[in-house]
């Protein structure tokens, strides 16, 4: 299969097919991620009013979203600067710009999924294909797990210093499924 096929296959975001949520949370969901960008304020206000979930916590993660993300590039690099060297695995630039884009939006979908109390996020064939779509173009997972890690660790923080520990506990399990849906299958 193509390259090109393969990326319009590749899907991150399965919230909206979610039957156990609120269809009208499903639908705001399916709007925002169509359109590939965070919650707007009054969509995270619907949805979480419906999910039972705190509007303050989704602000805050959406916030803080951009440092949290130049913050565990920064670790990852100083951890291993040559990812972006020639023949590293982030080099030419608009290599590494594209895993930093997914890392982005890797974390509007957690964020999605934290405002819906929803853990399981992802969408299995569209995560299929992105593993595809990785390996073939030898994506670093093993670097990328590492910033997954670290913003994990970073909006996990910000959530529980800001009093918001339910929100925390569902931020964390929907990281798990994400991860756990990067990680490389057996055949």
């Amino acid at each position: 299969m193509e390259i090109s096929q393969r990326a319009k296959d590749a899907k991150v975001c399965g919230i909206s097919n979610r039957n156990s949520l609120p269809e009208a949370a499903r639908v705001l969901i399916a709007k925002a991620d169509t359109s590939k960008r965070f919650l707007s304020a009054e969509e995270s206000k619907a949805i979480c009013n419906h999910c039972n979930t705190s509007e303050d916590a989704i602000g805050l993660l959406i916030a803080e979203s951009n440092q949290v993300i130049d913050k565990a590039r920064r670790d990852l690099l100083t951890q291993q600067p040559q990812l972006t060297m020639p023949g590293g695995g982030l080099f030419p630039e608009p290599r590494a710009e594209a895993c930093w884009h997914d890392c982005q939006q890797f974390l509007r979908v957690i964020i999605y999924g934290v405002a819906c109390d929803c853990t399981d996020i992802t969408d299995i064939e569209g995560m299929i294909a992105l593993r595809h779509l990785y390996k073939e173009m030898e994506v670093p997972i093993t670097a990328m797990m590492y910033v997954l890690a670290r913003m994990r660790a970073l909006t996990t923080q910000v959530l529980e210093t800001s009093g918001h520990a339910h929100e925390a506990t569902c931020l964390n399990k929907a990281f798990d499924n994400l991860t756990n849906a990067l990680l490389p299958t057996e055949p």
